[in-house]
């Protein structure tokens, strides 16, 4: 694949993560009092967002280890560099298809609500986002796995805990960068409404 796509499609996975993240920042206070499935679908807008970060996470860690020095060698050849990144595709597929399929359910709930064209836009396009996501699952998810149980266990036992732990930090990236996020937009949020209320009731005296 070009290094130029490949770049452009980290960038742009990562700034929707970003972006999902601020949103359900936004949407934080509101949902958790509302509670129910509107909470549901925020925190499916927040696994969704860790998803996709561990993913980013899993790329730049995967590229670093194949490419640090060590002993000689590279800290992770090619292949285990790659069963990092097979492994990191495991780890997020099924949440990103349960947080999907919530945040498909919602979107066809505003359309129902609303018949606007907007909102049906939203829900064709999420809709489409889940079958392709689940189609693509459904066919490498038993290829991918049948190789990672293949190399973890036959494989270097030092490499193979080597990935294992990779991945497992760049799943605890991606939950804490989503925290990080939702909890500095949920404060700039909160810190908007009560400014906005004070400066009403000062006007009103």
């Amino acid at each position: 694949m070009n290094t130029g796509l490949v770049v452009f499609l980290f960038v742009l996975n990562f700034a929707i993560s970003w972006f999902n993240a601020w949103a359900v920042g936004r949407s934080w206070l509101e949902s958790k009092a509302a509670g129910g499935f509107v909470h549901l679908v925020t925190w499916c807008g927040a696994v969704m967002s860790a998803s996709g970060f561990t993913w980013c996470y899993s790329i730049l860690l995967a590229l670093g280890a194949a490419n640090l020095p060590y002993k000689g060698h590279m800290l992770l050849p090619p292949r285990y560099a790659m069963a990092v990144l097979e492994l990191g595709y495991l780890v997020v597929i099924l949440p990103v298809i349960g947080s999907g399929i919530g945040i498909l359910i919602s979107s066809w709930q505003n359309f129902m609500r609303s018949r606007s064209l907007f909102h049906g836009g939203v829900a064709g396009y999420n809709t489409f986002a889940n079958v392709y996501n689940i189609y693509n699952a459904s066919r490498a998810v038993p290829m991918v796995l049948k190789d990672i149980v293949g190399l973890l266990g036959k494989g270097d036992k030092d490499k193979n805990w080597l990935v294992i732990l990779l991945v497992a930090l760049a799943a605890l990236g991606g939950a804490v960068t989503t925290f990080a996020i939702v909890r500095a937009s949920a404060r700039a949020k909160a810190y908007k409404v009560s400014y906005e209320l004070n400066r009403g009731n000062a006007r009103a005296y």
